[in-house]
């Protein structure tokens, strides 16, 4: 299985091709807060479509509509993902078994797409990370090929947290001085996620 430890040569270099301002990636749009106050809003759903998504006004409306509906299930679902955590803690990293309440929470959300046209864990996965980029994986198709794991973000939780734990250090060190557009450090779960991505789409020589 591989393992960000295999891009240790060639990290830095494809960190600093996404983190380009000049570049055509979307660091520098997706990767800011815009002010968030901890409360999702229409902007926040739409802020995936940075990361290749096609969500439409169809998709996101629905979420914000009074009633008892699958999509307001689902916005309150992300929601207590929010409430039950700050932007800096917990770490995704730090937490010593994926049972915790955090990433059940989660769970819970990826489970309320089910009856929500358009919405994946995939999705919910690229609202929340923006807004808790410490502890909410980016569930992306190429970082899932590149640690050859199953279409199920259980599995991909489990690998993703495996290996982070196992090359703190090297994380560490990618980050170090690394900043968003807004001038918040850099997570390690957005390094890892923007290093296997880039490497997948523009492999090392």
């Amino acid at each position: 299985m591989n393992s960000i430890a295999d891009l240790e040569k060639c990290a830095s270099g494809h960190l600093r091709a996404y983190m380009d301002p000049g570049g055509a990636f979307a660091f520098n749009t997706y990767d800011r807060l815009y002010n968030s106050s901890g409360v999702l809003t229409p902007l926040d759903c739409f802020a995936p479509n940075l990361l290749s998504l096609s969500l439409r006004n169809i998709h996101v409306i629905p979420l914000f509509q009074e009633g008892n509906s699958a999509p307001a299930a689902l916005l309150a679902a992300m929601q207590r993902v929010l409430d039950a955590t700050t932007p800096d803690e917990p770490s995704f990293v730090d937490l010593a078994t994926l049972d915790e309440e955090p990433l059940r929470l989660i769970r819970d959300a990826n489970f309320c797409t089910d009856s929500v046209r358009q919405w994946t864990a995939v999705t919910v996965s690229k609202v929340l990370h923006r807004l808790r980029p410490r502890l909410v994986p980016v569930y992306d198709s190429l970082v899932r090929r590149f640690y050859g794991v199953s279409n199920n973000p259980f599995s991909f939780y489990r690998t993703l947290h495996a290996d982070m734990r196992a090359n703190r250090g090297l994380l560490n060190d990618l980050t170090a001085g690394k900043f968003t557009p807004d001038n918040r450090p850099l997570s390690d779960l957005r390094a890892l996620d923007i290093v296997i991505w880039h490497h997948q789409k523009y492999p090392c020589p």
